[in-house]
């Protein structure tokens, strides 16, 4: 037996189908169910990270609003001072004595700025003289961005001049008693102010709120700015997760920065061209569904421990008993039909056993009482079978002894010419060499000699007869195509009879064929285990009816047919532990297909 069959018969076994099915449960679909359980979970938790970041970002960007309004507030409240005459315009004395005292109540204002249309310019805290003289406040942008809103106006972040440091200013127009514009005032706000309140907003354990100006794309408020030196990692990984969400048109996902992945939501801050953001690093997150996971864990360890026991409790209960009732019917294969099983456990497999064992028994005699009919039979069938060959043997022989009685008689008759004396005696000749070859094959196929195996060429032998074949019928409008690989898997047989069995279905297929014809010889390997060698004719063909008796002893659809050539060949393969099979179709041909064990197979 094969490596292939060893293996077919290994994955069809009982044992191997409760082994396969309970590891599917132990090892695939117990951790599978886990790990979807897991999957779930952590999209669940992510969700809620979502949800948390999404609206932690818009309370931060409201708190951000609040802590701004202060500045809106007290820049309305200066306006409303001039506008009301609380404050002469024309004082530059009172207008920095209010400043001052403004600023000492708040003291996170930077400057406090002044100027009106004539370009004048007054700031609190107080610069040099030269810098007031020469400072045209009109063409700063605090000044043309109130003047062009007509309102409440936030500049963007730059640099003061008085600290050289980054800020922004708030700023409004104040109008005179007609409505026209008198000035304009401002308070400056150090963008360091916003990192100090971001600095309080706590976000899970390493989060981290910020806010990043949309116009030069640069953060303008981080916990990490508050102190020098700037730590130029922080702003990098803000500036790549929202440029990363941003390129995403998404308010919410997942970026990775040098070699880690963070979370990072926003929401676009109202009033001026800003996006306040929330990163969070995804180790934070992993950490809240720790205890999900190793409860998933230790519930899937739990279900494999127990199918592994259930599986040790079935295999000792169901497999073992088994195992028996399987030794049993393979000794009760073999022969020994007195063979009993022994199984004791108290369930549906000793009812089993207890069925098994009357079988065994009704099994031991019936045998005998087929070996007594099947003895009785053979000697029937015996003496069938020899008054069916006594019968075809005397048809076969009565006709040729008719025309040898007819011809001995003319032969013995002197009156008769010489001439057709002659031709009688020709007759009895032709007459006695059909009875001697019909006599011949009889008994080859009564008696057939015991084949000398050896290893032989198939290719071979058949490249030897076609060459027979061709030179003998190629001028009579026979065409032989062959396709005969090499090499081909060796064969054990008797070259002899094989060379009788090949020229045989040869012939046959030339004799079907008496106008000539294309005659198909082909061999091939079939799945490693047989040599298939095929002889295909154009010829008559044949009924299912005559394909049913060609293999029958003296039964043969030519005039000049003995009607053993066919059955000898059957017999030949069979001796060869081969197989024969026809195929035909009446007006297009017949196909012969004989299969050999190759020399891997037992014989």
């Amino acid at each position: 037996m094969g490596f292939k069959d060893k293996f077919f018969l290994l994955m069809h076994s009982f044992r191997i189908r409760v082994f396969l099915a309970m590891a599917l449960m132990i090892f695939i679909f117990i951790p599978g169910t886990g790990y979807l359980f897991y999957l779930k979970a952590r999209t669940a938790a992510e969700q809620q990270m979502q949800q948390y970041a999404l609206s932690t970002a818009d309370q931060i960007s409201k708190r951000v609003q609040s802590f701004l309004a202060q500045y809106t507030y007290n820049v309305k409240l200066i306006k409303a001072f001039f506008e009301n005459d609380l404050i002469d315009h024309a004082s530059e004395k009172q207008i920095l004595q209010y400043f001052y005292l403004l600023k000492k109540d708040h003291p996170e204002f930077v400057n406090i700025n002044y100027g009106d249309e004539t370009g004048r310019f007054i700031m609190a805290p107080a610069q040099i003289p030269e810098i007031h003289k020469l400072f045209d406040p009109r063409i700063r942008p605090w000044y043309r961005g109130a003047v062009d809103s007509g309102g409440i106006h936030w500049t963007d972040v730059y640099l003061f001049a008085s600290t050289q440091k980054p800020g922004m200013t708030v700023s409004v127009p104040i109008l005179d008693h007609d409505g026209r514009l008198a000035a304009v005032c401002g308070i400056d706000v150090d963008i360091s102010s916003l990192s100090r309140f971001l600095t309080g907003i706590h976000i899970g354990a390493h989060g981290v709120a910020y806010i990043f100006e949309n116009m030069q794309k640069r953060v303008i408020a981080h916990p990490g700015l508050v102190s020098l030196p700037w730590n130029p990692y922080h702003v990098e990984l803000l500036r790549t997760c929202l440029n990363d969400l941003k390129g995403k048109n998404r308010q919410f996902g997942m970026s990775r920065f040098q070699g880690d992945n963070f979370f990072t939501a926003y929401t676009d801050y109202p009033g001026n061209n800003w996006t306040v953001g929330v990163t969070l690093p995804v180790s934070d997150f992993l950490r809240n569904i720790q205890s999900i996971r190793n409860t998933i864990i230790s519930l899937v360890l739990a279900g494999m421990l127990l199918s592994s026991i259930i599986s040790y409790l079935l295999a000792m209960t169901v497999i073992r008993p088994l195992n028996i009732l399987r030794n049993g019917i393979e000794r009760i294969t073999s022969g020994d039909l007195a063979y009993k099983v022994d199984i004791n456990d108290p369930d549906i497999v000793c009812e089993l056993a207890g069925s098994f064992n009357t079988m065994a028994s009704s099994l031991e005699a019936s045998l005998e009482e087929l070996k007594q009919t099947y003895a009785e039979l053979a000697r029937k069938e015996k003496l069938a079978a020899v008054g069916q060959m006594t019968a075809s043997i005397a048809h076969e022989i009565k006709n040729p002894l008719g025309i040898i009685l007819g011809s001995a008689q003319v032969v013995s008759n002197e009156k008769r010419p010489m001439e057709m004396r002659q031709k009688a005696a020709l007759f009895i000749m032709e007459e006695v060499a059909s009875l001697n070859k019909t006599l011949t094959s009889f008994l080859e196929f009564a008696k057939p000699a015991p084949p000398k195996f050896k290893k032989i060429n198939i290719a071979d032998l058949l490249e030897e007869i076609l060459a027979a074949i061709e030179e003998r019928y190629n001028e009579s409008g026979y065409v032989i195509e062959k396709d005969i690989p090499s090499p081909l898997p060796a064969i054990v047989a008797d070259p002899d009879q094989i060379r009788q069995v090949f020229l045989n279905l040869l012939l046959n297929a030339v004799q079907s064929m008496p106008d000539g014809g294309k005659i198909v010889v082909n061999a091939s390997e079939e799945n490693s285990r047989f040599l298939r060698v095929s002889f295909s004719d154009t010829g008559c063909g044949m009924s299912d009816r005559q394909i049913e008796q060609i293999f029958d002893p003296f039964v043969s659809y030519r005039d000049n047919g003995i009607g053993l050539g066919l059955a000898i060949v059957s017999q030949i393969i069979k001796l060869h532990k081969g197989i024969l099979k026809v195929n035909s179709e009446v007006g297009r041909g017949t196909r012969f297909d004989i299969l050999f064990p190759t020399t891997g197979q037992e014989r």
